[in-house]
């Protein structure tokens, strides 16, 4: 027997070898991004820097509302959300940056940053690091649009090239995301669930997308559809950026959802949907859990914008089945 293994052994181990030559030889390597010495303050401002292969030291972004921030984290120090570094820890990026000999700050300037911290504003950081000596600031006007902003913050991190082959991609995939949009609109009933699992306990945690939120401003509104949510939220229940916990899903046969979104971690929400259905049979009458429009979905909070144009795609697709 072991005579037989070791020949075996062997090749195996050569087709690895030949795979990753192979792979090598032909698969396109990812782009290590070129880091600068520099502070970034707002996600938009961060998430198209970071498309253009340029990423700063440190950030200031809303990391539960932009997925990138994780894999930015491992080559960049995040600290803290606008509001963080502006009203709770004010002094926190100008600590960074004279520990780290950083003169250079960039700040992103939009009309209205955030939906659910009305105080946050990138361009309040330029108040706290006044004594900072040498301290230059740039900033980004989202105002004017995002295809404006990309060409702007090119010119800022001397991408003028990347900047234009991102800017006829972006406007490409919008022309294709704005074909999508019905002109009837699809009329469909929306439930928007938010997933959390906790490593550490094992627990669960579910949040409702209370109506008027991201999802509704930019990607069911456009698509004629209605977030029935409101019908689940009670005089009770606390909002908080948005969202209402919601665990037991009370309320969800009278929302009656034609279809179920789910954001954040999946598993969290399939639980409690298999929970009220094991409790309540008739659950699985409701529309959305009866004809199977349960979909697991990307939640939008308007950070990804150069993502944008795929993740209303990937909706739209969704919610058309």
């Amino acid at each position: 027997m072991k005579m037989r293994k070791k020949p075996l052994a062997v090749l195996c181990l050569a087709s690895l070898f030949l795979l990753a030559a192979v792979g090598g030889a032909f698969a396109n390597p990812l782009q290590v991004p070129e880091r600068i010495k520099a502070v970034m303050v707002g996600d938009r401002l961060v998430d198209v820097a970071m498309n253009l292969g340029v990423v700063p030291e440190g950030f200031s972004a809303r990391a539960s509302m932009w997925p990138q921030a994780d894999s930015l984290k491992l080559s960049s120090q995040l600290l803290g959300c606008p509001m963080r570094v502006t009203i709770k820890k004010p002094e926190t990026v100008g600590i960074f940056m004279k520990e780290h000999g950083i003169t250079r700050l960039i700040l992103e300037k939009s009309p209205k940053f955030c939906l659910y911290m009305k105080k946050a504003d990138p361009i309040n950081v330029a108040n706290v690091v006044k004594n900072i000596p040498g301290l230059t600031i740039e900033y980004v006007d989202f105002s004017k649009g995002i295809p404006s902003a990309i060409t702007e913050i090119a010119r800022l991190l001397d991408k003028e090239a990347q900047g234009h082959e991102l800017l006829a991609s972006y406007e490409k995939n919008m022309e294709k995301t704005e074909k999508l949009i019905p002109a009837s609109g699809l009329n469909k009933r929306v439930v928007v669930l938010n997933g959390k699992y906790s490593t550490a306990t094992g627990k669960t945690f579910v949040r409702l997308e209370a109506p008027g939120g991201y999802s509704d401003q930019y990607i069911l509104n456009p698509l004629g559809c209605t977030n029935v949510a409101g019908e689940m939220i009670s005089d009770t229940m606390k909002l908080s950026k948005g969202h209402v916990s919601c665990s037991r899903l009370k309320g969800l046969i009278k929302a009656n959802p034609d279809v179920i979104v789910m954001t954040g971690d999946a598993f969290a929400v399939q639980a409690a949907l298999r929970k009220i259905i094991k409790n309540d049979p008739t659950v699985s009458e409701v529309p959305a859990i009866k004809n199977g429009a349960v979909f697991s979905l990307p939640f939008y909070g308007d950070s990804s914008v150069i993502e944008y144009p795929e993740i209303f795609r990937q909706w739209s697709v969704a919610l058309q089945k």
